[in-house]
């Protein structure tokens, strides 16, 4: 199971194994559906073997995203998961040429952006970043604005459609500085999304002013099945109940009222 540092066995198959760069486990406890929160497991490191068929993996996904209808695909190398733990000194701490200085830490990440760019088409693929995140024990560290400024440049010479910059201050996080959303907005010629917390207001000045191309709304929308509507008139929005989030029934999905309701 890749994606290790935030998967529990109690969620595998049988003989599934746990993955992730490097033999670290996650601080923390996770949520399982079979037994609650349980203690984060140590992952097993993944040989260059296990790699190849995740990006492999990566690639199919891409190639089914397709096949099933969808316009593109998000790459998600943020919060925590597979790809962002490869970029991060904390969680990936390798000694080959996946692991080290920036150029080999970012060298999954790529590899993977490659082949589903080979899979689908350039533009068809983003994906999504979020620097200065500490959700599943991704802590800061003094490094991070040169790295995700490589990581920039190596995206944009790549073509792909669009880089989604997360911001999750509104949730706790440090904020992303304004000279981190601007490099990339310099770096990268493609669309800039940027996310996190954003009101009607927040976005329209922010799009106004050529900060980015699109605002990405997520929990708003699962609340307001009507948001675009709601933003347009001014009505009031429902909030959203975080209680509800994650879980397996339809409850904080399906059963948010529209205006008409």
């Amino acid at each position: 199971m890749h994606g290790g540092r935030i998967a529990h066995p109690l969620n595998l198959p049988a003989g599934a194994r746990v993955l992730g760069p490097s033999a670290v486990a996650a601080v923390g406890d996770i949520y399982t559906d079979a037994e609650g929160m349980k203690q984060q497991v140590v992952p097993q490191e993944m040989s260059e073997g296990d790699i190849k068929v995740a990006i492999e993996e990566f690639a199919q996904a891409a190639r089914n995203s397709i096949e099933a209808g969808f316009d593109g695909i998000e790459l998600h190398s943020a919060n925590g998961y597979l790809l962002e733990q490869f970029l991060r000194p904390n969680s990936n701490q390798r000694t080959d040429r996946y692991g080290g200085a920036i150029e080999n830490r970012a060298r999954f990440v790529l590899e993977v952006t490659d082949a589903a760019i080979e899979a689908i088409g350039k533009e068809r693929v983003g994906i999504r970043l979020s620097p200065y995140g500490v959700f599943n024990d991704m802590p800061l560290y003094p490094e991070m604005d040169a790295d995700y400024h490589y990581l920039a440049r190596q995206l944009d010479e790549r073509g792909l459609l669009y880089i989604h910059l997360v911001d999750h201050s509104s949730m706790g996080a440090p904020e992303v500085p304004s000279s981190t959303k601007a490099m990339f907005r310099k770096e990268f010629k493609g669309t800039l999304i940027l996310s996190g917390g954003y009101d009607v207001a927040r976005a329209e000045s922010d799009l106004a002013e050529g900060k980015c191309d699109l605002i990405a709304v997520g929990r708003l929308f699962l609340s307001n099945p009507d948001l675009v509507t709601r933003w347009k008139s001014g009505a009031a929005l429902n909030a959203p109940d975080m209680n509800t989030f994650y879980l397996t029934g339809p409850n904080g999905y399906t059963d948010y009222p529209a205006l008409s309701q």
